[in-house]
C-alpha cells in the first residue's frame, strides 16, 4: 500500500497574525517576578500601594446643595428631565473647587468617585415610566443617565481625576458607612483620596460632598 502524500497548502491559506489593537480592555497581564498575573488599572496612572489606615480619614473639602435659600441647579448637556445628575455634578463641583479651583484638578493625587443615595435618580425612573405608559418614543439619553455612573464619568472626565467610581444604594448614605468604603478603596490602593458624595432627589433635592484623605 502506498502511504497518502501529504498535502500540499495553498500559498494563499490565512496564517494567524498578531494585531495590535487600540481597544480599552481589561486583561491580566503576567508580569516577570509575581507569582500570579497583574490586573491593570482601567487608567493610565498606577494604583496606589495598599495600605492599613492609621485613623479616621480627614476631611479635606466639603460642600453642599442647597448652600442657600432659592438656589437652581445648573443644567448639565446631555442629562434631562431628572435634576439627579446635575445635583451630583454641582455638589460635587463645588467640593473640588474649594480644593482645587477651577477644572481640572491639576496634581490631583489619585482620586476616586463614590456616590451614595437612599432615592437613586427617581426623576428618570419617572420619565422612563411615562413614556412607557404612554407608548411614546424613550429619549436616547434617559437610558444613558440611568445609570449612576454616567453622571460620575462626566465629573471624571471634567476635572481629570483618575480613580475608580462607585454608586451605591440605600443602606450607604451615612457618615460612618460613607467613610469606611472611602477608606477601603484607599487601603486597597485603588485610591489616594476619595470623593464621597451623598445625594437625595426630592422635593427638595439636597446633597453632600466631602473630599477624604489618610
Amino acid at each position: 500500500m502506498t502511504a497518502p502524500r501529504p498535502a500540499v497548502l495553498p500559498d494563499h491559506v490565512p496564517v494567524p497574525v498578531s494585531v495590535a489593537v487600540s481597544v480599552p480592555v481589561s486583561v491580566a497581564v503576567a508580569v516577570p517576578g509575581h507569582p500570579h498575573p497583574a490586573s491593570p488599572s482601567p487608567s493610565p496612572s498606577p494604583s496606589a500601594a495598599a495600605r492599613v489606615l492609621a485613623g479616621p480619614l480627614r476631611v479635606l473639602a466639603a460642600a453642599r446643595w442647597p448652600d442657600r435659600p432659592g438656589e437652581e441647579l445648573p443644567a448639565i448637556a446631555g442629562f434631562v428631565e431628572s435634576s439627579f445628575s446635575p445635583l451630583v455634578a454641582e455638589t460635587a463641583e463645588r467640593c473640588l473647587r474649594a480644593r482645587y479651583g477651577p477644572p481640572p484638578a491639576a496634581g490631583a493625587p489619585r482620586t476616586a468617585l463614590l456616590l451614595a443615595s437612599p432615592s437613586g435618580d427617581t426623576g428618570t425612573a419617572d420619565a422612563l415610566a411615562r413614556a412607557t405608559a404612554a407608548g411614546e418614543r424613550v429619549a436616547p439619553l434617559l437610558f444613558f443617565q440611568s445609570n449612576p455612573n454616567a453622571v460620575l464619568g462626566h465629573l471624571a472626565a471634567r476635572w481629570q481625576l483618575d480613580g475608580p467610581v462607585v454608586a451605591l444604594g440605600p443602606g450607604f448614605q451615612e457618615e460612618r458607612e460613607l467613610h469606611e468604603r472611602a477608606a477601603l478603596l484607599i487601603e486597597d490602593g485603588d485610591a489616594e483620596q476619595v470623593l464621597a458624595i451623598t445625594a437625595v432627589q426630592g422635593p427638595p433635592d439636597r446633597a453632600t460632598a466631602v473630599l477624604l484623605a489618610p
